[in-house]
């Protein structure tokens, strides 16, 4: 009961929070990551009681490039990039392709994958500076969309909502957000 709990607090807390980045012009970036430090730990302790690994790597990733942003330690130097990311998600698409012929647990499994992957890099680059707010939107509805069959295998249900809504949220922000949209100061 208390891991539901946790879970659904997490799930909540975060929904706000990206509520919040997508629907305020002028947001906090400090406010922002505090929120996700928060919202990532909670979803830690829940995704480890229930063995969803892929959420654990995600909000673990999440949490840690919170802390180092509350902190001010500066991300503009990381040496990943847009197109890195991209080429090992075509990667991971082809590795669930294969799978789907031997396994479709495993497909389904490897697409989670690719979401963690997705999710924590578009997070690092957004943070880096090196994503609009708009791209890192539309990544944000790829991953959460790519990572909800696995969270419905493992009966996840609080980061399965969240990731639902997520992607709503994501969608309905970046078509808010203009074309010609600069990186984040």
């Amino acid at each position: 009961m208390i891991t539901i709990g946790i879970g659904w607090l997490g799930t909540i807390l975060y929904l706000l929070n990206h509520a919040y980045l997508s629907l305020i012009t002028n947001w906090s970036p400090r406010v922002y990551y505090a929120g996700n430090l928060i919202a990532a730990t909670l979803l830690i302790v829940n995704s480890v009681l229930v063995a969803s690994w892929q959420a654990v790597v995600i909000n673990g990733f999440w949490a840690v490039i919170s802390l180092l942003l509350l902190m001010h330690i500066p991300l503009k130097n990381t040496p990943l990039s847009f197109r890195m990311m991209s080429l090992a998600v075509v990667f991971i698409w082809l590795a669930a392709f294969i799978g789907c012929f031997y396994d479709l647990e495993l497909a389904i499994r490897i697409m989670g994958w690719s979401s963690a992957l997705v999710f924590g890099a578009a997070y690092l680059l957004f943070c880096a500076q090196k994503l609009t707010q708009k791209t890192y939107l539309y990544l944000n509805v790829y991953a959460a969309l790519a990572l909800t069959p696995q969270l419905w295998l493992d009966r996840n249900y609080p980061v399965l909502t969240l990731e639902i809504i997520w992607a709503l949220i994501s969608i309905h922000g970046a078509l808010r957000q203009p074309d010609n949209a600069h990186l984040i100061d």
